[in-house]
């Protein structure tokens, strides 16, 4: 499988700032770390209203905000919050978080006879806005093309076109058939906003797509042989550092005294040689002479029985 396809973003520009009324029926969606805006319905100079959230159904002890001469007094549901207040009649939330979703209860009364006026509920939704659309094509080995769409919100819903000809919607990929060529966008929205994005379709080549295969298979396979190379010199240097360290080198000073001057050549086989093993001393100072025998042939029994050959052995 093989991505491929320019990509061009094209997200509709779309304020995120929400506007709700206190006494829609409908809920309200607000948008992520952006303003709400919530109207009243009549002058909060002139009236009391008392906005509580359902959290417990228990109206002593769920959080309230009470408005009166326009402005907010005894409010503990926007407590340690300065970026809510009351401006013209209108509650205003200029940084949306998650925990402000929920139900509301809304209550607006006369403070001359403390008679209410109106009482209503209100959903409010918080929504991650939609973020950059992104399509990208696959080809298979057989030619069929996948069209993908992914984007960033919540409740995404998902819509294709090919030309400006709708497709099926409701998926985030779509299946095109072989040969189809042209122009796909692929639409994202919410309760908040949309988004969309359109790249350019070109049908599938089976032999292109085993050809970029080939290519990625062989840029594979030269990255593998770089790697085993550095590997096996790095096994190499490893290899003489110890046999460097563990060789010792012992130098050796044999003569050989004859015991007449008349004998200049003497012939000797290797079964009339005696060995005898050098072992060198820890220390690197000493010097350890060892005693090599040689015994005649018996023809020569009536020469010297033995000649002694001194070897010094220097350890460095």
């Amino acid at each position: 499988m093989l991505v491929f396809g320019l990509m061009l973003l094209l997200q509709t520009a779309a304020c995120l700032d929400q506007f709700c009324w206190l006494n829609q029926s409908d809920a309200c969606y607000a948008a992520l770390g952006h303003k709400l805006s919530l109207l009243m319905v009549l002058n909060a100079s002139e009236y009391e209203m008392t906005i509580q959230k359902r959290i417990n159904n228990n109206k002593t002890t769920d959080p309230a905000c009470r408005v009166k001469n326009g402005k907010m007094k005894d409010c503990d549901l926007y407590s340690n919050r300065p970026e809510t207040t009351v401006i013209n009649r209108t509650l205003i939330i200029n940084h949306v978080i998650r925990a402000d979703s929920g139900n509301y209860t809304v209550t607006i009364s006369n403070p001359s006879d403390g008679q209410q006026t109106f009482q209503g509920e209100l959903q409010v939704n918080v929504e991650a806005p939609i973020g950059s659309v992104q399509v990208s094509i696959m080809c298979s080995s057989s030619g069929v093309m996948r069209a993908s769409c992914s984007s960033k919100g919540d409740q995404l819903l998902y819509s294709w076109t090919l030309n400006g000809d709708p497709l099926m919607s409701g998926n985030s990929s779509i299946d095109l058939d072989e040969g189809t060529e042209g122009n796909t966008t692929c639409t994202v929205k919410n309760h908040i906003n949309n988004g969309q994005t359109t790249i350019s379709v070109n049908p599938c080549s089976v032999l292109n797509v085993s050809l970029i295969v080939l290519a990625c298979i062989a840029l594979i396979l030269i990255l593998l042989f770089i790697t085993v190379c550095h590997i096996y010199k790095k096994k190499q240097v490893k290899l003489t550092t110890a046999a460097a360290g563990n060789m010792e080198i012992i130098y050796a000073d044999i003569s050989h005294e004859k015991t007449s001057e008349k004998r200049k050549t003497e012939t000797l086989t290797a079964a009339d040689v005696e060995y005898t093993t050098i072992k060198p001393q820890k220390k690197e100072e000493e010097v350890q002479y060892g005693e090599v025998t040689f015994t005649q042939n018996r023809s020569n029994a009536h020469q010297r029985p033995q000649d002694c050959v001194y070897s010094e052995v220097h350890r460095y």
